[in-house]
């Protein structure tokens, strides 16, 4: 069962409650950091009434990294989302040789900025396409 979470300029995010995961989809090509804590802030009110273990950001329209969304993303927004069981991600990149080096750097940014946040806490992976995003198995 699907249900619309939200459908914006910005991102298209919809509930899989059969499968206990919540897609969000970004739309444009940049998404101001307000706007993302808002889509993000929506999701996780979702979340906390609703527990999901798996969650797919879909970037392939980006064009455009945004480091503080994503360490805020990180830091703050998985970090409170893991107290309700959402530890798996998936993640869909443009596909841009310098989009994905951006997300390179900004990983290794955080782990320097912020030791206190820990990626093996969380299954992630970076996948090509919506239906291995969708079919990928939760390591528990």
């Amino acid at each position: 069962m699907q249900q619309i979470l939200a459908d914006n300029k910005y991102a298209q995010v919809v509930a899989h409650t059969d499968i206990s995961t919540v897609v969000c989809t970004l739309k444009t090509d940049y998404v101001p950091m307000k706007d993302f804590q808002d889509i993000f802030v929506q999701i996780g009110d979702y979340i906390k009434a609703n527990p999901m273990q798996k969650m797919i950001l879909d970037k392939r329209n980006l064009k455009v990294f945004h480091q503080a969304s994503m360490v805020w993303y990180h830091v703050e927004w998985k970090q409170e989302m893991k107290q309700y069981g959402l530890v798996a991600y998936r993640k869909l990149l443009p596909d841009d040789a310098f989009f994905r080096k951006a997300v390179e750097i900004a990983r290794k940014n955080i782990l320097k900025e912020h030791p206190e946040f820990r990626f093996e806490d969380f299954d992630i992976r970076y996948c090509e396409t919506m239906d291995e995003a969708l079919q990928s198995e939760i390591n528990a």
